[in-house]
């Protein structure tokens, strides 16, 4: 990798993460267009800046770039610089303070993920974020169960493969006694993982069925702590839930309703989360007709 490369695209990296005003911003995503991004050697310069700048703004926007041009470039990095930048970003995404910016290693990983696992490649990549989902410090838990998430947005039929697996994980980290986070986190994945369940596949049912409890316990410690943008993000992963084929949510549908009525009627709630327990309760009510009309 040539040090006046990364020097280079670096400094516009830092140009443009601070850049205040349209002008400067034009200018350098065209010299970054035009000068660093037209070949593969932009892949591993990326990750080199995304690990190693001082600061996190940089980071994160060197992390996006990189997402961005993985699918584009990188079948055309080198074997040996791949696996490099496998276990180079893995151990970088487990060191990254910054929230934001390790969600963009994240992204990049899941980025990578898409074009390695159906080549049978990075086989220990699953496994690693088994590791990470089951260490005892927090924000190792946070990353893995984070990155598992952006992978069911890129690979999830791959991931369905492992079903029995994450539930058993999702079943324990959907509890976690120390983290809102990694709760919220293994919500949304396990709104992704009842996208794969087909209706004929009675023991995923059954299984994501007695985890729905904990779901709404967790719905509900965000609306505890007033944590709105969580609790919105809860609501969406059950309306989507709602509208699947597959039913998920029945054995629970009453509980859900009455939940949701007295979140609705609660003045003390942003008006936004109660707009959305009263969208989830005339789905619900929909939900329930129909499953009428099939009885």
């Amino acid at each position: 990798m040539d040090p006046q490369f990364v020097s280079n695209l670096q400094g516009l990296l830092e140009r443009l993460a601070f850049a205040s005003n349209t002008d400067t911003i034009r200018s350098v995503t065209a010299s970054l267009s035009q000068q660093f991004y037209t070949t593969a050697v932009c892949i591993p310069a990326l990750l080199s800046i995304a690990k190693d700048n001082e600061q996190w703004q940089v980071r994160q926007l060197a992390a996006v770039e990189l997402r961005k041009r993985i699918p584009k470039y990188w079948e055309d990095v080198d074997e040996s610089v791949q696996q490099q930048m496998r276990e180079a970003i893995l151990a970088a995404i487990v060191e990254e303070s910054n929230d934001l910016a390790r969600h963009g290693l994240a992204r990049v990983i899941s980025s990578m993920a898409k074009c390695d696992l159906p080549n049978q490649k990075w086989g220990d990549l699953i496994q690693f974020l088994y590791k990470c989902c089951q260490s005892p410090t927090t924000a190792h838990r946070e990353i893995g169960v984070y990155v598992l998430d952006s992978l069911f947005e890129t690979i999830s039929d791959m991931l369905s493969a492992h079903m029995q697996h994450l539930f058993e994980l999702f079943s324990s980290l959907i509890n976690d006694p120390e983290s809102l986070i990694v709760r919220v986190t293994t919500l949304e994945a396990l709104g992704k993982m009842a996208e794969c369940i087909e209706p004929d596949n009675r023991s995923a049912i059954s299984t994501f069925q007695s985890l729905v409890p904990s779901m709404v316990q967790v719905l509900q410690k965000c609306l505890e702590t007033n944590e709105e943008d969580s609790a919105s993000r809860c609501f969406e992963v059950f309306n989507g839930i709602m509208v699947l084929d597959t039913p998920l949510l029945n054995r629970y549908i009453g509980d859900l309703i009455e939940f949701s009525i007295s979140v609705g009627s609660n003045p003390m709630l942003d008006d936004n989360l109660r707009i959305m327990a009263l969208n989830f309760i005339v789905w619900a009510a929909s939900y329930v007709r129909e499953i009428e009309g099939d009885a």
